[in-house]
């Protein structure tokens, strides 16, 4: 069994951005990237051509596959 640290140590986090449409329902994530922040806008919706805003940022941390012996 391997301790709390090993687990985070082989584990993988990603920072998420959501971007949404202030018009329509489009969505759409991506990875963060530097000088992201929420309510930023982000440039024109390719459905509606409205305005895109960052509506969030959260992180999602992956576990590696467990190989069974």
């Amino acid at each position: 069994m391997s301790s709390y640290s090993e687990q985070r140590q082989q584990s993988s986090t990603k920072i998420i951005t959501v971007i949404k449409c202030m018009t329509c329902d489009y969505t759409v994530e991506r990875e963060m990237k530097d000088g992201d922040f929420v309510l930023k806008v982000e440039g024109k919706c390719p459905k509606d051509n409205g305005t895109l805003y960052i509506a969030g940022i959260y992180a999602e941390t992956t576990q590696p596959q467990s190989q069974k012996k």
